[in-house]
């Protein structure tokens, strides 16, 4: 066998070089454009893990009202919370994250007329001005936050500060083996935002935008997991256990808030 020439190898050493290069370069794009390269070759999770395991974060619910807006008007009942917050843990229970439904809050939508106002002068609305309606006490509550309104123009957004709105009306994009409504679809979506995750590609995936698609995957739960875990008013199972075994109303209510997670 001929030995190899060093013009030959300097060929190879170049093309090496390049090749890192351009790997790199990609992975930059994709980072700047916030796809998480690892989470797109992420095994999905498709099972959920042993109770010890959970995380329980507190989900306080909004429904807003307004009177002199219809598209701020929501007009879910207490029993449509109940039945999209059940869907919701069945997607984020593969990541071992159960949402504990806190006392549903009515409420009117804060400084209606100014929003109002504010919006029609925008020419490309912000969808930040959201935070504008939303009352400040309950707002501070330890947790996640979502706040349900009628009508605005996406399905749902997530505002930072563990604030996100997601709209009654929401319409989605049917996908195999997607979930039955879109409400909680919608719902574990931006709550996905709030735990740390950008939007992926996959149509099935939860993170995909506008479709029905639930899945999740290992690199995922890791993010999500890592970011509850310094989460304010987010409890182990072993903690929240513990204060599930008094007699009191508060034990109860956590005993009910756990039902449903694997025994």
């Amino acid at each position: 066998m001929a030995a190899l020439q060093p013009p030959a190898f300097g060929l190879v050493l170049t093309n090496m070089l390049h090749l890192k290069w351009s790997i790199g370069l990609a992975v930059f794009f994709c980072t700047m454009a916030g796809i998480d390269v690892r989470a797109e070759s992420s095994p999905d999770v498709v099972t959920d893990p042993p109770r010890a395991d959970f995380l329980v974060v507190p989900l306080h619910v909004h429904i807003l009202s307004c009177a002199d807006r219809e598209d701020l008007d929501c007009k879910l009942a207490e029993e449509d919370v109940k039945r999209v917050v059940g869907k919701v843990n069945g997607v984020w229970h593969k990541a071992g994250v159960h949402f504990l439904l806190q006392p549903i809050l009515r409420e009117k939508a804060v400084d209606a007329k100014a929003f109002g106002e504010k919006l029609a002068q925008q020419k490309e609305p912000s969808l930040g001005i959201y935070r504008m309606i939303t009352p400040a006490d309950s707002r501070a509550l330890p947790g996640l936050h979502v706040y349900y309104l009628h009508q605005f123009s996406v399905n749902g957004v997530f505002l930072g500060q563990g604030m996100c709105i997601v709209k009654e009306t929401a319409k989605l994009r049917p996908v195999k083996g997607g979930i039955d409504e879109p409400l909680p679809r919608v719902t574990s979506h931006e709550l996905g935002h709030a735990m740390g995750l950008p939007h992926r590609q996959d149509v099935t995936n939860l993170m995909a935008s506008g479709t029905t698609g639930t899945l999740i995957n290992q690199a995922e739960v890791e993010i999500v997991r890592g970011r509850v875990r310094k989460m304010e008013g987010a409890m182990t199972m072993a903690a929240i256990e513990a204060k599930a075994k008094g007699d009191g109303k508060e034990a109860e209510a956590l005993r009910r808030g756990l039902e449903g997670l694997p025994k």
